[in-house]
């Protein structure tokens, strides 16, 4: 393993990477080494496997215009695989709505059915994208509802980000994936009926209230935390979980569940009662944690930050804010984990915008500090902001983008610009959320660069590649100068 140091600008997570690397476990990122050079034409979507006359791919830089064998050019290769990711996208975010308790339209599913054999789905691409975007806003709308009826309006909460949230001195349940919150619910309860259970969450159900849950970690590092040692349970939801996760809990003798399988408070009593039980077989046995862990103040909604978003149109009237910024994304393997996402938040609060954040952008940020009052980055942000309001402020996961929406609605209302900027995307659901963003008004900048290029279907103005993240500022200029 070359590097180690450039895999994450966590701390915390270059330790495990370091232990994995002595014990010859292998991660995320040896098998992304393993894979280079990664294939150009699968980079910028030009080929295609749909049916087995191919695979065919297309040579971008041939003399003469190449077709695949049904006859389909560069274009219309890159936009049915755009059109399919944001589809497939908003699938799972219309899955989780069903699964969270919602009711889910007819039309819903209708528009996030893409039958692999219709070959001309990219003729009407634009049509069917903003269809998928508008699923994926009914589904981020829908999950919203569902948690607030549970829930209530639950104040902002504190709670903690990083490896360090991990107790070496009591059983470790970790929730891995998205989970409804009925369930998260059911084994929280059992935890406390139980005495010292500590649960903790990653890729699904971190931050989100009204438990808010600590962050161990986000989705490239999913495996470090069985690398301490420390966890006596996995809990794993159905989305955003790497089949690697739960092969190395299984070697190493984690026992896994599926999230599913709890459907009351007996089943909830049975999974806490297995925690205690692995607690107990650790028994001085060595884990190591690392003691890298943050503050985060979570669980923003709209509602709880009216006074938040009368503060920020006051501040925008005085020249001191200069707008408002959702920052999501999963984060790439390609680059250092959390480096980019940091430093562009921390550049954005220096430049005078408030941050909504959710999803494993937001376990990034508040991994770094920033999602905490006393942050030393937003100070000017600061002289607006009501006593005790972070810079950043977290929503929760991926799923809970729709607080923003909620409060992007309000705040666009005032005339305070409103704009979203996701970097790093791996999985369709941040595709399907930035395709909604932009049908709802908001201008979201996707870091896919030439790909998204090459399809054609960022025909809507508000829906904008980003290349280079240098480009930023201009672009944000160019924006609020044509409001």
């Amino acid at each position: 393993m070359k590097q180690v140091r450039k895999k994450s600008a966590d701390a915390a997570v270059n330790q495990m990477i370091m232990k994995a690397y002595r014990s010859q476990t292998e991660l995320t990122w040896d098998r992304a080494e393993a894979m280079q050079p990664l294939c150009g034409f699968g980079r910028l979507s030009i080929c295609c496997g749909d049916c087995y006359d191919g695979p065919c791919r297309v040579n971008p830089f041939a003399q003469a215009e190449q077709r695949t064998i049904c006859g389909r050019d560069q274009t219309a290769l890159a936009a049915g695989y755009f059109l399919r990711k944001v589809t497939d996208g908003a699938a799972g975010l219309v899955q989780l709505a069903a699964e969270f308790g919602a009711s889910v339209s007819q039309d819903m599913w209708e528009a996030v059915v893409s039958p692999g054999d219709d070959m001309l789905a990219s003729a009407d691409g634009g049509e069917r994208l903003a269809a998928a975007g508008r699923a994926a806003v009914q589904a981020l709308a829908a999950i919203a509802e569902v948690k607030e009826r549970m829930c209530g309006q639950a104040a902002p909460g504190v709670t903690g980000a990083g490896l360090g949230t991990l107790k070496a001195e009591m059983p470790n349940i970790v929730l891995h994936g998205h989970i409804a919150p009925q369930v998260v619910e059911l084994l929280v309860q059992a935890a406390e009926r139980s005495g010292t259970v500590n649960i903790v969450a990653m890729c699904g159900n971190e931050l989100s209230g009204p438990r808010y849950l600590p962050a161990l970690t986000n989705y490239q590092s999913q495996e470090t935390p069985l690398l301490t040692g420390a966890v006596d349970l996995l809990v794993v939801g159905a989305q955003c979980v790497m089949p690697a996760a739960v092969s190395l809990a299984k070697r190493l003798n984690v026992p896994v569940v599926k999230a599913r399988d709890v459907r009351d408070d007996q089943a909830a009593a049975q999974l806490v009662a297995m925690a205690q039980e692995a607690f107990r077989c650790r028994n001085g046995r060595k884990t190591y944690i690392p003691a890298a862990s943050a503050a985060v103040q979570a669980g923003y909604t709209a509602k709880s930050s009216a006074a938040v978003a009368a503060n920020l149109v006051k501040g925008y009237g005085q020249g001191i804010v200069r707008g408002a910024i959702y920052l999501g994304g999963c984060g790439q393997l390609a680059a250092t984990q959390d480096a980019a996402i940091v430093r562009l938040a921390q550049d954005l609060l220096a430049d005078g915008y408030l941050l909504v954040t959710a999803g494993c952008a937001g376990v990034a940020l508040a991994k770094a500090g920033l999602c905490r009052p006393d942050a030393a980055e937003g100070e000017a942000l600061r002289q607006v902001l009501p006593p005790g309001v972070p810079a950043v402020l977290t929503v929760g996961s991926c799923h809970d983008a729709g607080e923003f929406l909620r409060l992007a609605g309000v705040l666009q209302a005032s005339g305070l610009p409103v704009t979203a900027v996701m970097p790093e995307v791996t999985h369709g659901k941040v595709l399907a959320t930035a395709v909604g963003f932009a049908g709802q008004g908001i201008v979201t900048f996707l870091g896919l660069g030439e790909a998204m290029e090459v399809s054609g279907l960022h025909g809507e103005e508000r829906l904008l590649p980003l290349a280079d993240l240098r480009q930023l500022p201009q672009a944000l200029a160019e924006v609020a100068a044509a409001k």
